[in-house]
């Protein structure tokens, strides 16, 4: 008997099921229980589009940021795109180059380095661009908390318009326009947009108004939304929905080389495909190289360029890959050594800095915990922190100000810096946070080992149907994930270990006379295998493969038990025992 290896989040019956024209009983549920109880809501979520963009002129400082650089367009000033080096800021920066190129102008891309300036507008920097005759500088993803910066580009001469989706500090800098939809003086109905998704609004607003557009900048936007986990329920879904198709399509040559390594259809690239296969390969650049390998892909436009840039990057991916491993051993270890559930802070001054944000991330996941993760740089310890949805990162390192040097960011994640004689006194004062923060009684905890679960199905109801079904709801995101099934009454026809370290679980299931194969990546060691001729039940995604030019159905299972030890025995039909035959007399 084998028992569930997680603790499965059953969701409570919905009896009878909702009605929802096009869907069967199963998806209506599905989105009834994700708020979508109406065909109108229905269509207004799965189609979202172009039309569901608000107007820009919403955003406080809009306008006054869209005249100061249509002015520097028409009057030729050289202007300086100022960028991050993550993808959601590269992407953001790509997105004005693409655009301003359609106006004629070439700017000048400014990526700091990660390790010589860090995060957001630096000094040098600021005193470079003025050196090359720099008179209007945008930022994308960052500037909202450089208001020393800010005036001393304005006594080098030089104008600042930043666009930022950090939550801004109590002082905002005095540039020429401050566009932050988390301003509180601003009305923009959706504050969720990434650094690129803002650009995204603001260059394509500013084209429109010039009388022309430019291809790829949804695409862009939408690899710099994905890259940055903003929902796929508001406006960025709207964004994702527009970049997908446009990465179908795309002649650029970096976006098409990405789609081609990232995706198992290029012609039709999923959200799955560019958070899993091209974001990662484009923050590798800034994690570990030089952030200006990643950009210079994504806006080149000679075929032949792009191709040398992409083998480049593949490298530097590579090794990033091997990097995070060894990071990610050594981060489990020292967190073993930390029990409990409150805010963890790690160290390790051999890790790269550019892996804390994905040490951190992986081990919260892993956890269900806040994680900061940190370095030594030079003289000064840098961190990023990663939390579960119950405890608000900029909240929680404001909480921490008086520990530290800076800090910054958004609800999910944020960076800071810290003295090395300062580091113990954060580590206490983080551990000390509560949860969940801010405190909401109506708030539940994240639980380590714990998966909510969205349907209960017979394994009858597993079809190619249901996966067209499933399909049509894409993209899947954060606020609307790839629904987790669980499913029951299947039989293992066969298992066994596959991969280079027998770390993954092959199955053939049957339901009925049909077959589904099933796949359990990265299994442990000491988790049992279903012997064939098993009753199973089994926490999955549903999706499709090919092998030999077949296609079949596949669950990419999550967890699975055995039948009499599985948490949905309660939730099975009762089914009547057979009436004994008649007795001859």
């Amino acid at each position: 008997m084998i028992p569930p290896r997680l603790t499965w989040l059953l969701p409570p019956p919905i009896d009878p099921p909702p009605v929802l024209s096009g869907f069967s009983p199963p998806v209506a549920t599905l989105l009834a229980r994700r708020g979508i109880r109406t065909d109108a809501e229905a269509v207004r979520f799965l189609n979202a589009g172009a039309s569901d963009l608000p107007p820009v002129s919403l955003m406080t400082d809009a306008d006054a940021a869209l005249a100061r650089i249509d002015r520097a367009v028409r009057d030729g000033e050289s202007i300086a795109i100022w960028g991050d080096y993550d993808a959601d800021g590269m992407t953001a920066v790509a997105v004005w180059v693409l655009a301003l190129r359609t106006l004629g102008v070439e700017p000048i891309r400014y990526v700091p380095s990660r390790l010589a300036e860090g995060y957001g507008l630096s000094g040098d920097g600021l005193r470079s661009l003025a050196e090359r005759g720099v008179r209007l500088v945008v930022t994308c993803d960052c500037g909202i908390g450089n208001v020393a910066e800010v005036a001393l580009a304005r006594e080098l001469g030089m104008d600042v318009v930043v666009t930022d989706h950090h939550v801004p500090p109590a002082v905002l800098p005095d540039a020429v326009a401050v566009v932050d939809p988390h301003r509180v003086d601003c009305s923009y109905p959706n504050p969720d947009l990434t650094g690129a998704g803002l650009a995204f609004r603001l260059a394509t607003e500013l084209l429109v108004r010039r009388g022309t557009s430019a291809p790829d900048l949804a695409a862009l936007a939408a690899i710099g939304a994905i890259a940055d986990v903003a929902p796929m329920t508001g406006e960025s879904r709207a964004i994702v929905r527009l970049g997908l198709a446009e990465l179908a399509t795309t002649t650029h040559p970096g976006l098409r080389g990405l789609v081609a390594l990232a995706a198992a259809d290029p012609a039709g690239p999923t959200a799955r495909d560019v958070g899993f296969g091209i974001v990662p390969r484009l923050n590798a650049a800034g994690r570990i190289a030089d952030a200006e390998l990643a950009l210079d892909l994504l806006v080149a436009s000679d075929q032949t360029a792009a191709d040398a840039l992409l083998a480049e990057l593949e490298v530097v991916h590579a090794r990033r890959q091997e990097l995070t491993r060894v990071a990610m051993s050594r981060a489990r270890e020292l967190a073993a050594a930390a029990s409990g559930s409150h805010p963890l802070a790690l160290r390790d001054d051999e890790w790269p800095a550019g892996l804390l944000g994905l040490v951190a991330g992986r081990l919260a996941d892993e956890l269900a915990r806040p994680v900061a993760a940190a370095t030594l740089v030079e003289h000064e310890i840098r961190g990023s922190v990663r939390a579960p949805a119950d405890f608000d990162v900029t909240v929680g390192l404001h909480a921490c100000t008086a520990h530290l040097l800076q800090h910054g960011g958004h609800a999910a994640a944020g960076g800071f810096s810290v003295a090395p004689d300062a580091w113990d006194s954060f580590v206490a004062a983080f551990a000390a946070l509560t949860r969940p923060l801010p405190e909401d009684p109506a708030t539940t905890l994240a639980q380590p080992d714990q998966i909510g679960v969205d349907l209960v199905l017979p394994a009858r109801y597993v079809t190619w149907a249901l996966l067209e079904e499933i399909a049509g709801l894409a993209p899947f995101g954060a606020g609307h994930p790839d629904p987790v099934l669980a499913v029951t009454g299947l039989t293992v026809g066969d298992a066994r270990r596959v991969g280079a370290d027998s770390a993954h679980l092959s199955l053939r299931l049957r339901k009925g006379l049909e077959t589904i194969d099933g796949i359990a990546f990265g299994l442990a060691e000491d988790r049992p295998t279903p012997e064939p001729g098993s009753a199973i039940d089994v926490l999955a995604t549903l999706e499709s493969r090919t092998f030999d030019g077949e296609h079949r159905l596949q669950l990419r299972l999550v967890d699975y038990a055995s039948a009499d030890a599985s948490p949905l025995v309660g939730r099975r039909r009762a089914v009547p025992e057979p009436r004994p035959l008649p007795v001859a007399s």
